[in-house]
């Protein structure tokens, strides 16, 4: 996700730079020229500040009632009480919280999982807690 992030932000920084230098290069001359260049350079810059602000603040915050994850300017808040289960995946290490028939993938550092299951099943005792052996299930598949 870090790589992916630093590619668009090199890109938005190559999309500003190039549309800079086409307005001083060849100024603005027709109309299709006023509005693609400075429309190029907004979106540039927003992108940027975005992603420098994902960058920057992403985190999951476990509150009396609510989960928030944020992400830049994006924060989601999800009621605790309405988690059914938390389930980590063996092989890669992330929690996938349900509520629901809804789910979302949370990309926690792994040493911190357990920290976060245990705040999450303090708050509400229902939440049911499992994880998954895909490695188990391949070698099932192979003797097969």
């Amino acid at each position: 996700m870090f790589v992916l992030l630093i590619v668009a932000l090199v890109l938005c920084v190559a999309g500003l730079a190039v549309s800079i230098f086409r307005i001083y290069n060849q100024g603005v001359h027709e109309f299709i020229d006023a509005l693609q260049s400075p429309l190029l350079i907004l979106i540039c810059v927003f992108a940027i500040v975005f992603i420098i602000s994902v960058m920057a603040k992403s985190q999951y915050v476990v509150t009396e009632k609510h989960y928030i994850s944020q992400f830049g300017f994006v924060k989601s808040r999800f009621l605790i009480k309405d988690v059914t289960a938390i389930e980590l995946d063996s092989d890669t290490k992330k929690l996938t919280v349900f509520v629901g028939e809804q789910y979302m993938v949370l990309s926690i550092v792994p040493e911190q999982n357990d920290a976060f299951v245990q705040a999450m099943r303090e708050m509400n005792k229902k939440i049911d807690f499992s994880f998954t052996l895909a490695t188990a299930d391949k070698d099932a598949d192979k003797k097969n």
